[in-house]
């Protein structure tokens, strides 16, 4: 494809700055990602040095390595001393803390992206018409909440006793592991789609030696239907998956289906990120392009907040609190009620 040009830039203009630190901030991006799942943060994080390049680790390449600390030294998030050593650079305590984000958008959601031009073609956009790494997308998430929403979960858990807990989109399952922890009486069921996450949290629960205390099912949360592991539920979680009950009337019907599915349940506690109403800016908050662009890309509708608490009034549930997050930007936790008993 070739595109047609009015007038041709001084390469001085662009070769450097703002359009050239876009193409950097990429590739450190893909850096970060990589950087997370190779070890090689929390190894920094630990001793706050390590060698430039695979330090022994004959696994990895070692070009491949120093490349990948190049790029987080162009970020700032590493320095590399006299090309022997790597320390800790200004940018990695903050760069730590955000690595969820990364690694949910390069390794989780990055084929997606790349397809974009063809995912933009109305005639492709039907079936199973883009893929990610759900496994990936589990673990970003996980990291994403292990800050501020879970925290939040635990506080709200700790005022009433656990009998059993149902987490539907569970992704790794670390939720419900840390749930059996905290409530040694619990019993937990997980529900995801994909089954590379049931894996993943079957195997955590594995790890956990929780045994029969937690079961993890595949399954489609817009089509559960009523068995025996639910009849005894009383907590309902869903993080970070809710927007995928919408548009309106699919997650009214939802919503609905999930006071039948689980006909004990006392309260459902629902986190999501919303969509925002403004036009992204030099100050956007990380996640909320990537967010918003990737559910785009995919046809799934995201509401707004105002739009939730339509739903849940329509649907039967009485809003009891609601938490803003800041991490994630624009996050809310919803605790919820049964409007009336079933």
């Amino acid at each position: 494809m070739t595109s047609v040009q009015t007038h041709s830039p001084d390469p001085a203009t662009w070769t450097r700055g703002p359009v050239a630190d876009i193409f950097s901030s990429y590739v450190a991006a893909t850096a970060l990602s990589s950087a997370q799942e190779l070890g090689l943060l929390d190894r920094l994080a630990e001793t706050g040095a390590a060698p430039f390049g695979n330090g022994g680790d004959e696994r990895l390449n070692d070009e491949v390595v120093q490349s990948v600390y190049r790029a987080l030294h162009w970020a700032e998030v590493v320095e590399i001393k006299d090309e022997e050593t790597v320390v800790t650079g200004p940018a990695f305590d903050a760069a730590f803390a955000a690595r969820g984000y990364f690694y949910w958008l390069v390794r989780g959601c990055g084929e997606a992206f790349s397809e974009a031009p063809r995912l933009a073609l109305e005639e492709v956009r039907s079936g199973a018409f883009y893929r990610r790494d759900m496994r990936a997308v589990a673990i970003g998430s996980r990291l994403i909440g292990d800050g501020e929403v879970e925290a939040l979960f635990d506080e709200i858990l700790a005022r009433t006793p656990v009998r059993k807990i149902a987490d539907l989109g569970c992704g790794s399952g670390q939720r419900l592991v840390r749930v059996a922890g905290r409530h040694p009486e619990a019993r937990c069921v997980g529900v995801d789609i994909s089954s590379a996450s049931v894996r993943l949290a079957t195997d955590a629960a594995r790890e956990a030696g929780l045994g029969e205390r937690m079961t993890v099912h595949q399954g489609d949360v817009l089509r559960l239907e009523p068995r025996p592991e639910f009849a005894e539920v009383d907590t309902v979680s869903c993080v970070f998956m809710g927007h995928d009950f919408w548009p309106y009337d699919s997650c009214v019907a939802t919503l609905e289906r999930l006071r039948r599915v689980f006909p004990r349940a006392e309260r459902l506690v629902l986190c999501d990120v919303v969509r925002t109403q403004e036009v992204p800016r030099a100050d956007t908050p990380i996640f909320q392009l990537g967010f918003e662009t990737i559910h785009a890309l995919m046809g799934v509708y995201l509401p707004a907040l105002e739009e939730w608490h339509k739903a849940f009034a329509e649907a039967g549930w009485r809003c009891d609190a609601v938490h803003s997050t800041t991490t994630p930007p624009n996050g809310y936790l919803f605790e919820l009620s049964p409007a009336t008993r079933n």
